[in-house]
Order: structure tokens, then sequence, then C-alpha cells
């Protein structure tokens, strides 16, 4: 199982209309540990300010060193990462272990990721899973989608194995409902092929669709299937290759795949090609901000 490790800060200070930057930045120099973290992440970002992840460093540590829960918690990815810090694990986990003693939820998320991970302590999967739980318990998504992740796919390390679909479609759906692209995708996929209960193609189609809509390059490549299929929707083979055109503009291997069988056995007239690529443009056109890869 793969576990992404995620930077902690919490929102992106600088963008909000309210923000008062230069009252900030006096807080801080008169030593406030929360303006101190502000400011930070501001460097950090490059909210309002030139990015500059060296002082970002400085005043994470020195907002971390009064004992600020947030602060901490950053900090610890900054070692995790080497981000304006040199790369160091056990570092990591002292600063990630004081800010989730703390209840700071996404320092939980990040305790639970080193122990699966075994990054500067022994792996420890029970540890992880405790640790994401505290997480998830406070809504944290990225934990909700390690637990699913993890029942899903299981640990063949560990003595257990974890494996429990029922589990993994509870967290799923959590951090589905929470906006998760690769949630929304994995939850479908478990409806797709049967994994809690009997098939159903009709929730695969609705996951799989909020997920693509999302820029999931996976949900995309899934629901091109549902498409040249005609399962949980109508057959639509002009559907299914604008599915995998996105799918494929990604890397995604599913999308590649059926673009050659679509080229191979000439599946698409002239002009069906030209609905297909304009249903591309017009997904390019709406959704500019999630053409990322996966």
């Amino acid at each position: 199982m793969g576990v992404v490790l995620l930077a902690l800060g919490g929102m992106a200070w600088g963008q909000e209309t309210n923000f008062n930057f230069q009252a900030v930045q006096a807080a801080a120099d008169q030593g406030d540990a929360k303006a101190r973290y502000e400011l930070a992440c501001c460097y950090e970002r490059g909210n309002g300010v030139p990015r500059d992840i060296a002082k970002a460093a400085a005043l994470m540590r020195q907002s971390a060193d009064q004992g600020y829960a947030p602060a901490e918690g950053q900090l610890g990815y900054y070692y995790g990462t080497g981000l304006g810090v040199a790369k160091d694990p056990a570092e990591a986990f002292i600063w990630y272990r004081k800010a989730a003693e703390q209840g700071n939820a996404v320092a939980e998320l990040g305790m639970g990721n080193i122990y699966s991970t075994g990054r500067g302590v022994a792996k420890d999967m029970d540890q992880a899973v405790g640790w994401w739980r505290k997480a998830a318990d406070q809504n944290d998504t990225p934990a909700e989608y390690a637990l699913g992740e993890l029942y899903f796919y299981g640990d063949s390390g560990s003595r257990s194995n974890y494996v429990n679909y029922a589990e993994a479609a509870k967290w799923f759906r959590k951090a589905a409902e929470q906006g998760e692209p690769r949630a929304m995708n994995n939850l479908g996929m478990m409806y797709d092929y049967g994994y809690i209960g009997k098939r159903d193609f009709n929730e695969a189609a609705k996951w799989y669709r909020q997920g693509a809509e999302l820029g999931d390059a996976m949900a995309q490549g899934n629901l091109g299937t549902l498409y040249l299929d005609g399962r949980g929707v109508n057959k639509d083979m002009v559907q299914a290759y604008a599915w995998f055109t996105l799918a494929a503009e990604k890397g995604n291997g599913t999308g590649r795949m059926y673009l050659r069988e679509y080229a191979s056995h000439r599946l698409l007239d002239t002009n069906q090609l030209a609905q297909a690529q304009q249903m591309v443009r017009a997904f390019h056109a709406s959704h500019p901000s999630r053409l990322t890869a996966p």
C-alpha cells in the first residue's frame, strides 16, 4: 500500500480577503507564535510575498519552539520531505509527535504515515492505524483515505494483513463525501467489481463520474469503460473515447490502451471523433484548475 505524505499547513494564509499581512508581520516580530506560523505559511506558498522556503522554515521553527501545534506539525512535514531544512525522518517524528499529542489532526496523519512506512521509526501498522483513526475521527480526509487504502489493499507484511472491504468502503465513502477524488474512484471500483456485495453499476457510474469531474485520471478511465460497455450508463462510444482521452492525457494506462484499440479498429468515424474531441475541449474549458496529474 502506498501512502502519500501530504503537506500539513492550514488554510492558504495571504489569500483570505481579510488577511492583514502587515499586522501579522508586526505580531510575528513581537514573538506571537500563531503570527509566526501564519507568516511562515505565506513564505512557504508565496502568498503576498515572494516564496522563500528557508525563511518559512526559520519562522516555522520559531513558532514550533513556542509549542504552537500547527507549526510543530508543519515542521515535521518539512523535516520529512526536506523542505527548507535537511531531510531528517527522526526529527520529523519528534515534531509530529509534539503536535499529535496536542490533538493536531494533520500531525496525527503524519504519525500514521511515518509508522506505515518505517521512516525514522520501526514500521508498525498497528500504530499507523491508531494515529490515522485519531485524525480520521477529526474528519481529516487524507487519514480517511489512508485507512480506506489499507483496508482495501492490505499490508502483506502485517500479521493481520488488514484487508476488510466493508471497512475500506466505509472510509472511502467518508473521504469521498469530503471531496477526495481518489476515494470516489475507489468506491466506484468497489461497486463495479462487487467488493461490497452485488455489483452495482449505477453506483459505480455515480462515483466514477464524481471523481472524473474532479480530474482523477483513474476515475476518468474507469468511467470510459462503463460507457464503452454500457454498464450503469447508456452505451456511448463517443463519450467513452472522450473520457479515455482525458485519462490518457495524464498518463493513465487504461485510457492509453483503449485509445490504441479505437485507432487500430477505427471504432469512430470522422464525425464521431470530432464530437469526442469537442467534449474534451469543453471539459478543459470548464475545468481549467483540475488538469493535473494524478
